[in-house]
């Protein structure tokens, strides 16, 4: 079953990166239109300050504006290290620095922009590096006397200290920092002091003083109520977990713990997400429930193996699958990772400071002995995997199965896409010929024309005058022209009650001249207008599903997805990705 969960879990990554969106591309805007555009943005739009933020990059240096490039980096940098690009994040400040200097740009922007660059070494878990840019930015900060940020960077110092094994002398100093908080009040960013106060309950976690770190860790969150900064929420609420889980209120622990994963996903802000998932997991061994643990711990395992390779967190999550998987009964697994576990406290040795390589040698000699013994278990254990392997060959072919069919599934509908395409282009030709004199009904010229097999009407004869057919099309002609059928209110009374006539007369004229019910000619009007607009108008492609319905008359996306797919055999969401590789 273990396998299968892997598989499944595997075939879904797959059908999201197959689905995956393109972001729209913003041109022809001002510096300061894009700087707006670009502050008005949710953190959590990583994508979209990504897109614009390269925009205002490309345009402030067809400019000149140094100012604005460097915004752009500043912003690009942030944005990667929120999507667990850490390398990208460090070279955007880097040129972004670089550029401040060269430019002799004011000093405060130079103490800021490195002072971030010790920020992200800090959240990578490089504390040797994120040291050595605080005392930089310290130094310059000194030169010019900027206070802020003096008080910041002996601040971040501290964290540093907390994090690299003195918790102690780190809460000393952040104590002080607090104080003057408190004294300072407006003079800091609103964050400040709930970005402190995470700080000074993680230092009490470490030193096991748990009601201390209850406390500050409520006095944090009550900012967090008042001022949204999603990561230091997220970090807060992890903590909480840990607290619970010393006290080993597992459920509880588990409680936050979720609560900060979810936000993690709501802010798209992975940074912390590696080490809540092994915290859920851990929670998940401590309760006895091996198979959530390991199926939770492998998810971290994907993300820490991608986006931070050199985490402590990944050793942990070594760790934590090996005495996972020997709980389960499964001692080749569990000495893979414990070997494994073993290899990256080697590997982590190299990049860490003398304080946390002495606590790591330590702990290397203690697992060195566990896989001793799993080991000698591991020889004395029968091989009783020939089943599993049996269903993982099966498993594997049905999933090449799968995805074989997808391929062609989604060959036939390019090949549907380029016909539709090509109708559409003839008929747009044909519509601008001046051959064209007299134009009929809308319907009459759009690509999806529609025939229904049952009519509303019982019978084909016509029952009403000459004049009486003619009035009735005319005045179809004319709602047409109005684009009437693209208001959610246009049903067959309210068309009826336009032209003057009556909805069992305007349901026959449509039955016999069009052969099609009344509901069937609105949804090929509509269909119509989408397809031509879509294809012609970039912005308009840009729209969610749920706006494109709501423009075209339609109350649901659910609604206007099914009738898209009747009327042209596609989703709407993949005839515009396929609009977007066109264009």
């Amino acid at each position: 079953m273990r396998f299968h969960h892997f598989f499944i879990v595997y075939t879904l990554l797959i059908f999201n990166q197959i689905t995956a969106q393109i972001d729209e591309i913003l041109v022809d805007k001002s510096i300061d239109d894009i700087r707006f555009q670009l502050e008005a943005l949710e953190e959590n739009n990583i994508d979209e300050i990504i897109s614009i933020s390269n925009l205002l990059y490309k345009t402030a240096l067809e400019s000149e504006d140094v100012i604005h490039m460097i915004l752009a980096l500043e912003n690009l940098s942030v944005a990667n290290l929120n999507e667990g690009n850490n390398n990208a994040a460090i070279e955007y400040l880097d040129k972004a620095i670089i550029l401040a200097k060269q430019y002799d740009i004011n000093k405060k922007t130079i103490v800021d922009l490195i002072k971030l660059k010790g920020n992200h070494y800090f959240d990578i878990e490089e504390y040797d590096n994120a040291a050595n840019s605080y005392y930089e930015s310290l130094n310059i900060a000194k030169e010019i006397d900027y206070p802020y940020a003096l008080w910041a960077l002996q601040t971040n110092l501290g964290f540093v200290k907390l994090r690299s094994g003195d918790p102690r002398q780190a809460l000393e100093e952040l104590k002080i920092s607090d104080e003057i908080l408190a004294i300072g009040e407006g003079e800091f960013a609103k964050h400040v002091p709930m970005l402190n106060k995470a700080r000074i309950c993680e230092a009490y976690i470490k030193l096991n003083l748990l009601d201390s770190a209850l406390y500050y860790n409520d006095e944090g969150l009550k900012f967090a109520e008042k001022v949204k900064i999603d990561n230091i929420h997220i970090d807060l609420l992890m903590h909480r977990g840990i607290i619970y889980k010393q006290r080993e209120n597992y459920e509880k622990s588990l409680f936050y713990l979720d609560k900060a994963k979810a936000l993690c996903y709501q802010a798209n802000d992975i940074v912390f997400l590696g080490k809540i998932l092994n915290l859920i997991g851990n929670c998940k061994l401590e309760q006895q429930k091996y198979d959530e643990s390991i199926d939770v711990l492998q998810e971290s395992l994907k993300i820490l193996t991608e986006k931070y390779s050199n985490s402590d967190e990944l050793s942990i999550c070594y760790k934590l699958l090996g005495q996972s998987y020997k709980k389960n009964g499964d001692l080749a697994k569990s000495n893979e990772y414990y070997e494994k576990h073993i290899l990256s406290l080697s590997k982590l040795n190299n990049k860490k400071s003398i304080a946390s390589r002495k606590v790591q040698d330590i702990t290397m000699k203690g697992y060195q002995s566990e896989i001793d013994n799993l080991e000698n278990q591991k020889k004395r254990q029968k091989n009783r995997l020939t089943y599993s392997q049996i269903g993982l060959v099966i498993f594997g072919m049905s999933l090449l199965v799968i995805l074989l069919l997808f391929q062609k599934v989604k060959k036939k509908n390019k090949k549907k896409f380029e016909a539709l395409f090509a109708q559409i282009e003839e008929r747009e030709q044909v519509e601008n010929s001046s051959e064209v004199i007299n134009k009929s009904i809308a319907i009459n010229q759009g690509v999806i024309d529609t025939k229904d097999r049952k009519l509303d009407s019982q019978s084909n004869e016509l029952d009403i005058n000459q004049e009486l057919y003619d009035q009735i099309l005319n005045g179809l002609k004319k709602v047409e022209g109005q684009e009437y059928y693209l208001k959610t209110e246009c049903n067959l009374y309210n068309v009826a009650k336009k032209i003057n006539t009556n909805t069992s007369y305007l349901s026959k004229v449509i039955n016999v001249h069009f052969n099609k019910n009344f509901n069937t000619y609105i949804n090929d009007l509509r269909i119509n207008y989408a397809i031509v607009r879509l294809k012609n108008d970039s912005k308009f492609r840009s729209y969610s599903i749920k706006s494109i319905a709501k423009e075209v008359g339609y109350k649901s996306a659910d609604s206007f997805s099914k009738y898209f797919k009747i009327h042209t055999g596609l989703l709407p969401s993949f005839y515009i990705k396929q609009l977007k590789t066109k264009k």
